[in-house]
């Protein structure tokens, strides 16, 4: 991890002169998107053939995607190592698009699971790391309106959605992302959460 936080700084240092008319609050943002494409990216590869081999490929691509948007609103916990991160993505994301699959839920049940959502992306979105605290107060609150508004949109996607693997998989991705965001998930990992009061 350190290895992607000091390659994330090495571009960004070095396109920075270039993007002056930037508002911190967007410098901020924009670094902190880079550093989860990087960290990401070498994980793909294994992710997706795992996909193909279980059979899961399409449905993965999509979790995936899905997934990575309202993390870059919300963010969210980090593992300690690049290994760690892999294994439980993998758990993570093949458990929900299996539950998708097998779960036939109805309106009543999927309205109580979106308020669940939205209440707790209020409440603790977004999440910072400890190598990336969220340190201005204007970004952090317009990351909670993003990840709020990315929210709803999912779940008007799921209720509207026709194919049952799919409107189920637009819920189970935000939860997953609430469990990411949870301060209950840091501890449990022994990460540190809201990690800009440090600075304040």
């Amino acid at each position: 991890m350190n290895f992607i936080y000091k390659t994330t700084d090495t571009i960004f240092d070095s396109i920075k002169p270039y993007i002056k008319n930037k508002s911190e609050d967007d410098l901020e943002i924009a670094k902190y998107g880079l550093n989860l494409f990087l960290m990401e990216l070498y994980k793909l590869p294994i992710f997706l053939g795992l996909a193909y081999f279980l059979g899961m490929l399409k449905y993965s691509i999509l979790s995936y995607l899905l997934f990575g948007f309202i993390r870059g609103k919300a963010h969210g916990i980090h593992m300690k190592n690049g290994k760690l991160c892999l294994f439980y993505s993998c758990i993570s994301f093949f458990s929900l698009i299996y539950i998708s699959r097998l779960l036939s839920l109805t309106i009543s049940i999927k309205l109580c699971i979106s308020t669940f959502i939205l209440y707790i992306l209020y409440k603790y979105a977004p999440a910072d790391t400890e190598q990336r605290p969220l340190l201005n107060a204007l970004t952090r609150k317009k990351k909670k309106i993003s990840s709020i508004l990315v929210g709803i949109i999912y779940i008007i996607l799921s209720l509207v959605c026709t194919t049952q693997t799919i409107s189920n998989i637009f819920l189970f991705v935000m939860l997953l992302e609430c469990i990411a965001i949870h301060p209950i998930t840091y501890k449990i990992f022994d990460r540190r959460y809201k990690n800009y009061e440090d600075f304040e």
